[in-house]
């Protein structure tokens, strides 16, 4: 265990634990319990570390002869935590103990129930402060070899620099097998693991020459002589201005076995020649990690190596013993010979060949590399070739397929064979062919269209200087003509064809003739002339159908009629520049438009809505204005209208096509409209304002019309001039008048009386409620009020009733008691509605 001071009091607590990973029991722990302690032993807190996860320890021997037995297997687990530990006289001791210890332990009592206790120790402030603990360089040792010296670095670091001195400790003990991980750890002082018979302090392993530890240093070194287990402790002091200030013990586990000592040195044979100056050489040797070689090159200044599989390049070919010493310079040291021919590469090559096209191929074929004279060689060019085989170093070859072929040469010299491969590719041969012109007269803009095979681009030229690499292109001419077309059909830029087109690019027939505005049956007669981009020389024909009669149809004017009304098809055919074309238009010829109407009612009282219906006839849209004979008028096709003023009117419908038959007609209707005069209501009523306890009201007529009728809007209807009229109930009445006139035409006047209720007010002065349901409740009787209150007190003024509810009563009690026989005092609050206020008082007797 080591610490680190972090500042403001933070002290990082390093714990590492080590195990037996081949061991099943004592796992790392989940949670490691660190206990701090005073100087007195007392137990200030405890913390926990997380288990961080566990890593092998690697196994080091330090020599080279002596191999690990497979068996040992050691792993570590560094566990952390941040504490705050404030100034304290007397300092800290933090402590972690865990059972137990390994049970094959020799040189401990009783280990199997031996656990242990990792601690350090933070000064007291008087002799340090923020003081870090040392941490050591290196990972303790695993294990020594029997009989071989081992010599290990346990030194440590101290980040305050302070000094160091190293010396054999004794294991702590803490923990046992019924209490195997104490939390909290137990309290200081702690005390250390009695030391078996023959083993002390200084003497922890068996050893000869004894084992030793340089204080200054921590250099371990000494010969174990006995093969086990052991529980080995070092301790450090740490001292600052010649004052102890704290001391670290590290205590582990060493084990001390039988290692092998078998080395052999190996070199793989060799299995090819003629393969350069350059040789890669493999190491086979067993229990080796140091190795010298010799290649046996007294002229090379690189004639030695210690790498594992080196790599020689010699200074010429010959032949070479090669020397393999595994682990030199040690007792185990062996060496081993091979004897390797080293002879330049013969390396045959041929140049590669580029890619032709079927159609007349020829290969070229010239033997390369670094043979004799006397070489031997063997060609293979496929069955697809001419020849398939030769044993020249030169050969011309033909192919009569498409597509990859192998072509291998296996040269023979020096007692060497090499074969070298490449291939040669044979594509199929293009053919150009541009598919004949068959659409004339179709513009300036062609499009083209390629039935070339074989081939992976293109490339047209137009016969205009312009070109394009399309497939199939469409090209577009600034003027007629006839064109050289050129296409080339490109096989991987390889091989090419070439062919060429002719054609003739005129532009397209446009063909028209004016449209022909409708004409109407009498008399109709259209003069045609054909219209286009043809010249003089064109053949112009026109067919009207069988009905039409033209005095010409060949030539570019024509005229025709048509005997009766309908839509004639008309059609001219142009024939220029070897092409044909037609156009196609539709004559009309329309009735001419008839102007008729009706009117929905012609005699009306003012003012009078007339509903007028178009009733005309026409084939075509028509445009309508109409003249009621009052100065008004109309766009609309079937108006209404209406008459303010009395009298008899003529309509006058003229209707306008502006499309088939073209023409403008008028009907006119004299006096079509009559409109009677309309009479005028008028009436006095009186009064307006009345009672309903003198609910009379007088209306005389001052209209002087023919007929007159009074509905007083009570159900109630009079004819005659004048009438009294006698209301039944409150409320507000429209009273009208209705007048009609000779023509029987009417006229309406309304008039509004309001008969209003009057205040009465009815009070008993006595009542009985005695449950007979005879005078059992106190309510007073009321009308003609838009407000009310009712509020009842006793003898001393005290208000006990109060209801704004005209239906609602006294029955006669207080608060849920009957009320006793006496005389009670009543005020109603009331507000008319003539929006006058009242207030009564009086007097109710209560009699039981």
């Amino acid at each position: 265990m080591t610490y680190e001071c972090l500042g403001n009091n933070d002290y990082q607590i390093n714990l590492t634990i080590y195990r037996d990973c081949n061991g099943a029991g004592a796992p790392f722990d989940q949670v490691a319990p660190i206990g701090v302690f005073n100087a007195n032993g007392n137990l200030l807190n405890v913390f926990s570390a997380s288990f961080p996860g566990s890593t092998p320890v690697p196994i080091i021997i330090n020599n080279p002869c002596l191999i690990t037995p497979p068996n040992v297997c050691v792993e570590r687990a560094d566990y952390q935590v941040i504490i705050n530990l404030p100034p304290l006289a007397g300092g800290y001791t933090i402590a972690y103990q865990r059972c137990c210890r390994n049970g094959s332990a020799l040189n401990i009592v009783n280990p199997i129930n031996m656990g242990s206790t990792y601690m350090v120790e933070i000064p007291d402030p008087g002799l340090a402060t923020c003081n870090s603990s040392p941490t050591f360089n290196n990972p303790p040792p695993v294990m020594m070899c029997n009989g071989f010296e081992f010599t290990y670095d346990l030194s440590a670091t101290d980040i305050d620099g302070d000094s160091l001195v190293y010396e054999f400790g004794d294991p702590i003990n803490g923990g046992n097998q019924t209490n195997p991980a104490p939390n909290p750890p137990t309290s200081p002082p702690y005390t250390t693991i009695p030391w078996n018979t023959g083993y002390t302090t200084n003497n922890q392993i068996p050893s000869n020459p004894q084992f030793t530890i340089n204080p200054q240093t921590g250099f371990l070194s000494g010969t174990p002589t006995v093969n086990g287990f052991y529980t080995f402790a070092i301790k450090i002091k740490e001292y600052r201005n010649g004052v102890l200030i704290s001391e670290v013990v590290r205590d582990f586990l060493l084990i001390v076995t039988t290692c092998s000592t078998n080395t052999v040195a190996d070199i793989s044979p060799q299995t090819t020649l003629c393969t350069g100056l350059t040789i890669n050489f493999n190491n086979n040797s067993i229990n080796a990690s140091l190795f010298h070689w010799d290649f046996g090159d007294v002229n090379s200044p690189n004639n030695t190596s210690t790498a594992v599989n080196p790599t020689h390049t010699f200074s010429d070919t010959g032949t070479y013993t090669i020397m393999l010493i595994a682990n030199p310079g040690y007792f185990c040291a062996d060496t081993s010979y091979q004897t390797y021919v080293i002879r330049e590469a013969i390396n045959p090559s041929f140049l590669p060949q580029n890619t032709q096209c079927l159609n007349g191929n020829s290969f070229t074929f010239n033997a390369l590399g670094n043979f004799s004279p006397n070489a031997i060689y063997a060609w293979d060019f496929t069955a697809s070739a001419s020849p398939q085989n030769s044993s020249s170093d030169q050969q011309q070859v033909t192919y009569n397929a498409t597509g990859n072929f192998l072509v291998s040469l296996t040269v023979q010299d020096f007692g060497c064979t090499e074969t070298y491969m490449d291939t040669v590719e044979i594509l199929p041969s293009p053919a150009a062919q541009i598919v004949p012109q068959s659409v004339f007269c179709d513009g300036l803009i062609s499009s083209f269209s390629n039935a070339s095979t074989s081939a992976t681009s293109y490339l047209w030229n137009f016969g205009d200087n312009n070109t394009s690499t399309l497939a199939n292109p469409t090209h577009t001419y600034q003027d007629s003509g006839t064109y050289n077309v050129m296409l080339v059909a490109n096989q991987s830029n390889v091989c090419y064809d070439t062919t060429f087109a002719t054609f003739n690019i005129y532009p397209e027939l446009t063909i028209s003739f004016p449209t022909q505005q409708g004409q109407c049956l009498p008399n109709n007669l259209f003069n045609l002339s054909a219209q286009g981009n043809f010249n003089a020389n064109a053949v112009i024909n026109w067919d009207f159908g069988s009905l039409a009669t033209s005095t010409n149809t060949i030539g570019k004017s024509a005229t025709v009629s048509f005997p009766d009304t309908g839509f004639y098809p008309v059609s001219v055919t142009v024939q220029n520049y070897g092409c044909e074309g037609t156009y196609n238009d539709t004559l009309g010829v329309y009735l001419v438009p008839t102007p008729n109407f009706f009117a929905s009612s012609e005699v009306g009282c003012q003012p009078f809505s007339v509903k007028f219906h178009d009733n005309s006839l026409s084939t075509t849209p028509l445009s309508y204005f109409w003249q009621f004979g009052d100065g008004s008028s109309s766009t609309a096709s079937s108006p209404t209208h209406t008459y303010l003023f009395p009298g008899d009117f003529d309509v006058t419908l003229t209707i306008r096509t502006d499309s088939g038959c073209i023409d403008t007609n008028t009907f006119f209707l004299a006096d079509l409209i009559t409109v009677n005069p309309k009479p005028t209501a008028n009436f006095s009523v009186n009064p307006i304002k009345l009672s309903i306890l003198n609910p009379h009201v007088d209306v005389n007529d001052l209209s002087n019309e023919l007929d007159v009728f009074f509905d007083f809007d009570d159900g109630t209807i009079f004819n005659g001039i004048s009438t009294t009229h006698t209301y039944q109930d409150t409320g507000h009445f429209n009273v009208q008048q209705i007048v009609i006139n000779e023509f029987g035409c009417s006229d309406t006047l309304d008039k509004i009386v309001w008969v209003h209720s009057e205040f009465l007010l009815f009070v008993p002065t006595a009542f009985t409620p005695d449950g007979d349901d005879l005078n059992d409740i106190f309510l007073p009787i009321i009308s003609g009020v838009k407000e009310y209150e009712l509020l009842l007190y006793n003898r001393w003024g005290e208000l006990f009733f109060k209801t704004k509810n005209q239906a609602v009563g006294w029955d006669g009690t207080i608060n849920g008691n009957l009320a006793p026989i006496d005389s009670y005092t009543w005020k109603i609050i009331v507000k008319t509605d003539l929006n006058r206020y009242y207030e009564q008082i009086g007097v109710i007797n209560l009699i039981r």
